[in-house]
């Protein structure tokens, strides 16, 4: 299926179920979502500044997730990679027009440690976008977002895909009682342009969260969130134990992720984010990940 009808696969079941928005309720606010890695459902005004360290990722231009096709035949690292190390620093600006909508930008940049090529560090692909929460009730918020990531970053320097991408998604929050929380997302990352290693991606995770502890000033939540990523086509660069590069169909591969974290809850203007995230499966994007994030609430 092209991505053109992957994408109006999701808008129109976006659209089917929008009329069933509760009217006139005070639904969660962004401040009770307490997930490290999945998009929070919530729509709100939200400043956040987030780092991101991963390590040994084993396939970096699998379906030009990371960076795209490299060497002579493709924009990315003049070089094949067996496994390369990379940081981020991102900034993500959110802002609501109403309970039910709001728009977001994030700016990342990005620090790559390559075994083979020169380390390099500079801007990456910033992203925007909107939601749009079709569901808003007392406990439970349904939303359709919609990330469109632009090629800013070098694609050269590994920094970039060097493709427009578009990555509709579905969200949801869930309060299942006064404490505990689930939190879900189910994204398509659809590649506009590239080269023929460039793939879709399905994406789909889900988190439950416990304020464990509460204080008048601060609130103590642990997080157990599990992502995974399948990968309907595109290619792949692996480098065999004898350091020759091999190019493989990275359709059917399959990533799942367990990731742990805490987030500590200021009243609920601000929190902080500690999480620590390890592959699951044979394949994965990195064989460990670290976040540490700060929000501001306003």
């Amino acid at each position: 299926m092209g991505w053109h009808r992957w994408l109006a696969v999701l808008v129109v079941a976006g659209a089917l179920v929008a009329p069933i928005r509760a009217q006139g309720t005070s639904g969660p606010r962004v401040s009770d979502s307490s997930v490290g890695y999945i998009d929070p459902a919530i729509p709100g005004d939200v400043f956040r500044f987030r780092f991101d360290a991963s390590f040994d990722d084993t396939t970096p231009t699998r379906a030009e997730f990371i960076y795209p096709q490299g060497g002579a035949s493709g924009p990315g690292l003049p070089e094949p990679e067996r496994r390369i190390n990379y940081e981020e620093l991102s900034a993500y600006l959110e802002l609501a027009a109403c309970d039910q909508f709001s728009a977001f930008i994030n700016v990342p940049v990005r620090f790559i440690q390559p075994e083979v090529n020169a380390d390099h560090a500079g801007l990456s692909d910033l992203d925007a976008g909107f939601k749009f929460a079709f569901i808003d009730n007392s406990d439970d918020v349904a939303t359709f977002q919609l990330r469109t990531y632009a090629p800013t970053g070098d694609a050269r320097l590994g920094l970039g895909t060097r493709h427009v991408t578009l990555e509709p998604a579905f969200l949801l929050y869930n309060r299942l009682c006064d404490r505990l929380a689930l939190e879900s997302e189910l994204r398509l990352w659809v590649p506009i342009g590239g080269t023929d290693y460039a793939g879709e991606i399905i994406r789909y995770g889900t988190g439950i969260h416990y304020d464990l502890y509460r204080t008048e000033h601060c609130t103590f939540v642990p997080v157990i969130e599990f992502v995974g990523w399948t990968v309907l086509d595109g290619k792949e660069t692996v480098v065999t134990p004898a350091g020759l590069p091999e190019v493989q169909s990275a359709g059917g591969d399959t990533i799942v992720n367990a990731k742990v974290g805490l987030r500590v809850k200021f009243g609920d203007r601000a929190d902080a984010y500690g999480g620590y995230g390890q592959a699951l499966t044979g394949d994965h994007w990195y064989e460990n990940t670290f976040r540490l994030e700060f929000r501001l609430l306003f």
